[in-house]
């Protein structure tokens, strides 16, 4: 399954079946989150990739997967000159997707199987690297939880209360922890989840713009309106036309 990588890096979007048998490749390899779950084993320890967590599999790493259901998910392929200023993201096998890091994956707009340009891979995968790297080493799986929560469930009326019983802690504490683990706000990610859904929706299909806001959570078009043009200073339609 592995193969020669002929550039600095590769990145690819691929889709998984139920089961991979175990191997290994000469390269870093980073395993990033669009839709689904990656259940990963990676020189014995196991974990997944999902919305809150990437797995990096450093060369030689003897590893296996394995995902059921509809999946998508990003990879990046990248040589040792690349990566060399990172190395430590090899200390890890399974790395916190933080808001930058799901910026960059929101940029990346294709949506089928197959390799992505390579001009975009050569710019793209130091700003993910060094996204990954200012990544707090660990997040307590409670808060992945969490943040899973979000970013699977944005277009519901999601509450602290909500997320607070999702990762097992009062409401007071559950906001610190998270804020001093994803450097945010639990509304914050939440509001964020939902622009960043919309704008790929606004991209990506031809649903009327009402139809978006109430499938991002947005309640209706005037309240994606307004989102928009505070936070990104254009209009929904104005984005879809960019695009």
């Amino acid at each position: 399954m592995a193969h020669a990588l002929t550039a600095p890096a590769e990145l690819s979007f691929r889709r998984y079946g139920e089961d991979a048998p175990p191997h290994v490749h000469a390269f870093d390899q980073i395993v990033l989150p669009r839709r689904g779950v990656l259940e990963m084993e990676i020189d014995g320890k196991g974990g997944r990739v999902d919305p809150g967590r990437a797995a990096v599999v450093p060369p030689g790493a003897r590893h296996a997967f394995a995902a059921s259901g509809e999946n998508l998910f990003v990879v990046a392929d990248i040589g040792g000159d690349l990566m060399k200023p990172f190395e430590r993201l090899r200390e890890r096998p399974f790395a916190p997707v933080t808001g930058a890091v799901r910026g960059l994956l929101d940029f990346l707009s294709g949506e089928a199987p197959g390799a992505i340009e390579s001009g975009v891979a050569r710019l793209w995968t130091p700003l993910l690297l060094r996204g990954l790297s200012a990544a707090p080493t660990t997040v307590d799986p409670r808060l992945a939880r969490a943040m899973g929560l979000i970013e699977t469930r944005f277009d519901q009326p999601l509450t602290v209360r909500d997320l607070a019983a999702e990762a097992g802690m009062s409401q007071s504490r559950f906001f610190a922890r998270f804020a001093e683990a994803y450097r945010t706000t639990p509304y914050a990610a939440l509001v964020d989840a939902r622009l960043r859904a919309a704008q790929r929706l606004l991209s990506d299909t031809h649903l009327s713009i009402a139809e978006i806001a109430a499938r991002t959570g947005h309640g209706d078009q005037s309240a994606l309106t307004k989102r928009m043009k505070a936070t990104l200073g254009v209009t929904p339609g104005a984005w879809r036309r960019q695009r």
